[in-house]
């Protein structure tokens, strides 16, 4: 089964991310967003890739501070990994990629509502971008999809969530329809394209990220 992208495209047209209000000023100069490897690597600190991160991280990278956000929800006992993996191979896994709430103009899906009511006490910054000028700005790193939230495992009758090198998969081999995708995820790293949108909660007011 393959993941019809035009599908995607029709029912979520919008991505939206979330990031400390510290970290802007790099991520509108760059007009990129990186991974957790990637942030901890250009640290010198790689040793924090497979470290479940309790509370969030303030990370130096050449003279400014990243605070990478906590991975307090990824609970071990609500998993059910694949054969061959530990759990810090989820964390390096997970940590290798950005991530998206798939919504709407009118807001992202329940799960990216739910995940900016856990941090909306700090004041975040949401990030709004259009989906099809997302994957035309990163045209060598495909977009790839989940049907659970990565970071925030549940137990299903007593099962754990399932978790493994098929946790995300490019549309290509992604086994279920449009509607199931969670979340979508770029590994590294994302250019944004100039469109891309900021507010202060998932409903706006929106303004452009590199004017405001």
């Amino acid at each position: 089964m393959a993941l019809s992208i035009e599908r995607f495209l029709t029912l979520r047209p919008y991505l939206y991310h979330l990031t400390a209000q510290s970290n802007l000023p790099r991520i509108r100069r760059m007009m990129v967003l990186e991974s957790a490897i990637q942030i901890f690597g250009n640290a010198g600190k790689t040793e924090l890739s497979r470290v479940r991160r309790r509370g969030h991280r303030e990370i130096e990278v050449d003279g400014e501070i990243i605070r990478v956000r906590d991975q307090d929800p990824l609970h071990c006992g609500n998993v059910r990994l694949a054969p061959g993996w530990s759990f810090e191979d989820l964390i390096f896994y997970l940590n290798g990629y950005v991530f998206f709430w798939p919504g709407t103009h009118a807001g992202p899906s329940p799960y990216g509502e739910r995940h900016y009511e856990r941090y909306a006490h700090e004041k975040p910054a949401v990030l709004r971008v259009a989906t099809r000028e997302l994957i035309a700005a990163n045209p060598a790193n495909q977009i790839a999809f989940s049907a659970y939230n990565t970071g925030a495992p549940r137990c299903t009758m007593g099962k754990g969530s399932p978790r493994g090198l098929r946790t995300f998969g490019f549309a290509s081999d992604f086994e279920f329809p449009p509607t199931r995708v969670v979340e979508a995820a770029f590994q590294s790293q994302v250019q944004l394209p100039c469109s891309t949108e900021i507010a202060g909660s998932p409903n706006g007011p929106w303004a452009q990220l590199r004017a405001a």
